[in-house]
């Protein structure tokens, strides 16, 4: 605490004159006139006391209140957190504005938070505004600074403030009385964690956080999901879409809908309890193959850039399928198969190959192949076979029947991920009448259940006489046998699908192509890569690159959801590249205003469901060097208090009419007496 004693030194002696007074007092002695002696018995010895006891509260009372009226001429003052006195014409004032989508919802409290920080910094200091979406947004003089509503803007990104720590580092240099830092956020832990984080490397600065409140009434569509792993006209599709009540209130009876194609398919009314997330349910079917531009829809609230969630789901009219074999044996059960299925309806196009390097056969051309000779693996180029699946290619190798321990030892070539996993496997050859079974245990897709489940009209005790023992990853293994090894894996190579089977379609190998289930699985096989619900949708803030099905010489341009233009540069692989999506909606591929494919693009889920740490905690968590300010706080009087302190003459001035008030009581009281 500091105070003006030196100038008020004279007026303490007052304080010793109600003192004074009551000696005086003591010496005045009043003359009272009685007519008898019975008035004697009134005055009692308890109350001589009591009256003794009144003057010397009065005694207390009117010391203290002279004692509080020259405190309060002195003006003393509490001193703040960074006890800055004057900051002069040379100080530095620098705001960083978190413009991530969690801030969305707090667009006016952002405002006029940043108005009042604009309106107590003197005209001729030195200001930055920094986005830490958005980057630097202006560098001056605070009388130069342009409208708020030009700098006070939000994105659908998430970016971290440490890129804007880091241009405040290189922008901050120079000599300045004293340099200010105003950081406009909200409670998302991941913004506390890095003001913890950086807080040591910001020592110069006087630092103030500005925290954002919560929102009051807000539901987001945070993620989708399509159930189904096959996708057929006319087959039922079943949706999951999870929902987040992200505000304060809860929600009850809000609609829900589903929209196909720009038709409502589905409805639903929701009712969600504050801090909760929960999935719901819509089923529908689509009659034939064909993209579809799909979104599901929230009525309105708080915040309506999260009451909508894109996709688009692809059948494709026609599968063209490859059939790679050395021999038209090896390849038998799998063309009658497809054979088979396309007589029933299916629409398949099926071609076959002696070798992968034919020269009649078109990757690019190829939606799945079939490839059953691993044992001339060696002569693919590594290449070929990543870009298949780079693209969106469905592989799937079988053994065949002279396949040994090292017939796989290519795939850790094609996949980082697989190395030495494939070199050296153990195969297995069981002899007399042994074999394995699947293991119903290990298969964790409904439908593949279905297939391989016991059926009073249908044999399907599916027997492996010999296999190879693939990896095990958790992971990956789609089927295990009953002595734990894995016979099939699955693994999601870019936006393509590599399937690795352990055994060969040959009767010596395993009685499966015979038995009923071998068709369906088959079946189930080719259409398991027309839904992926890593493709039917994109994120904010990523890169995306695709192969082109086609080539084309003039340019190819990326439109987003606000119609503007994009150019993009064709690379020799035929792929284009979008650095980054910055709003969600429908974005599309176009040349010469023909249109070759269109993404799906939503918010990023980690601003979606964004953990919000109350304010109280807060303060509990970050560094004490930084003054921590609610926006729904008086923002001028917290700022002042924080520079240079607490003064303390008005709570004087009211202690002293209280006190005064008292006073009147107690002498009133004594009067009576």
């Amino acid at each position: 605490m500091s105070f003006l004693t030196p100038f008020f030194l004279w007026l303490l002696p007052l304080s010793a004159i109600p003192l004074i007074i009551h000696l005086l007092n003591r010496r005045n002695l009043i003359t009272i006139d009685f007519s008898t002696l019975r008035f004697l018995k009134l005055l009692e010895r308890e109350s001589i006391r009591k009256l003794q006891i009144l003057q010397l509260l009065l005694l207390i009372l009117r010391t203290i209140i002279i004692l509080c009226i020259i405190l309060m001429i002195s003006r003393p003052v509490i001193n703040g957190i960074f006890n800055l006195q004057n900051s002069g014409e040379s100080a530095l004032h620098a705001i960083i504005m978190d413009d991530s989508f969690s801030m969305s919802g707090n667009k006016e409290n952002v405002q006029n938070t940043a108005q009042k920080i604009l309106n107590q910094i003197p005209d001729k200091n030195q200001l930055i505004w920094m986005n830490t979406n958005g980057g630097l947004q202006f560098k001056g003089l605070r009388e130069d600074v342009p409208p708020i509503e030009s700098l006070v803007k939000s994105t659908f990104l998430g970016k971290s403030i440490n890129n804007s720590l880091n241009t405040l580092k290189v922008n901050s240099r120079g000599e300045f009385t004293s340099k200010e830092l105003y950081i406009l956020t909200d409670g998302q832990y991941s913004s506390i964690k890095e003001l913890n984080d950086n807080s040591d490397q910001l020592k110069s600065f006087h630092i103030y956080s500005f925290i954002a409140p919560k929102i009051n009434n807000n539901l987001a569509i945070v993620n989708l999901n399509i159930v189904n792993e096959i996708l057929l006209p006319n087959d039922q599709m079943e949706i999951e879409v999870s929902v987040q009540n992200s505000g304060v209130e809860n929600i009850e009876n809000r609609l829900l809908q589903l929209i196909i194609n720009e038709m409502i398919v589905g409805q639903q009314l929701i009712s969600l309890k504050s801090g909760n997330t929960k999935l719901f349910t819509f089923k529908t079917a689509l009659s034939k193959s064909g993209n579809y531009l799909g979104k599901i829809e929230l009525d309105v609230d708080d915040i309506l850039e999260d009451n909508r969630f894109y996709f688009v789901l692809n059948i494709p009219d026609r599968h063209k399928i490859a059939i790679i074999a050395r021999s038209s044996e090896s390849s038998y059960y799998i063309r009658e198969s497809l054979r088979t299925l396309n007589i029933s309806g299916e629409s398949l196009s099926i071609t076959e190959f002696v070798d992968f390097n034919s020269p009649q056969l078109k990757l690019n051309e190829q939606d799945i192949i079939f490839y059953l000779d691993p044992e001339n693996s060696g002569e693919i180029a590594d290449s070929k076979i990543e870009d298949f699946l780079y693209r969106g290619g469905h592989l799937i190798i079988f053994p065949d029947n002279n396949s040994d321990s090292n017939s796989f030892e290519y795939l850790s070539n094609i996949w980082s991920e697989t190395p030495d996993k494939y070199i050296s496997l153990i195969k297995q050859s069981l002899t007399g009448n042994s074999f394995q079974e699947i293991n119903p245990n290990s298969i964790q897709s409904n439908d593949l259940k279905d297939i391989f489940a016991p059926n009073n009209t249908r044999d399907r005790n599916v027997k492996y006489f010999k296999y190879l023992s693939l990896p095990f990853d958790p992971k990956y293994s789609k089927i295990q046998l009953k002595d734990g090894n894995p016979i099939w894996n699955r693994y999601p190579l870019h936006s393509g699908i590599l399937d690795v089977f352990g055994y060969a379609l040959n009767l010596s190998w395993t009685n499966f192509p015979i038995k009923g289930s071998f068709l369906p699985f088959i079946h189930y096989l080719i259409y398991s890569n027309s839904i992926n619900n890593h493709n039917i949708f994109i994120n904010t803030d990523t890169a995306w690159n695709t192969v082109l099905q086609e080539y084309y010489t003039n340019k190819v341009y990326h439109i987003p959801p606000d119609g503007s233009k994009e150019i993009l540069i064709i690379d020799n692989n035929n792929s284009v590249n979008v650095d980054m999506f910055k709003s969600p909606g429908f974005h599309s591929l176009q040349t010469d205003n023909i249109e070759i494919e269109k993404i799906a693009v939503n918010i990023n889920s980690s601003e979606l469901q964004s953990q919000i740490i109350p304010f109280d905690n807060i303060e509990e968590i970050i560094p004490e060097n930084i003054e921590l300010i609610s926006m729904k706080d008086d923002i001028l009087t917290e700022l002042k208090e924080a520079r240079i302190g607490v003064e303390l003459w008005r709570y004087l001035l009211y202690l002293t009419i209280l006190l005064l008030l008292i006073e009147m009581i107690v002498s009133n009281a004594k009067k009576q007496r």
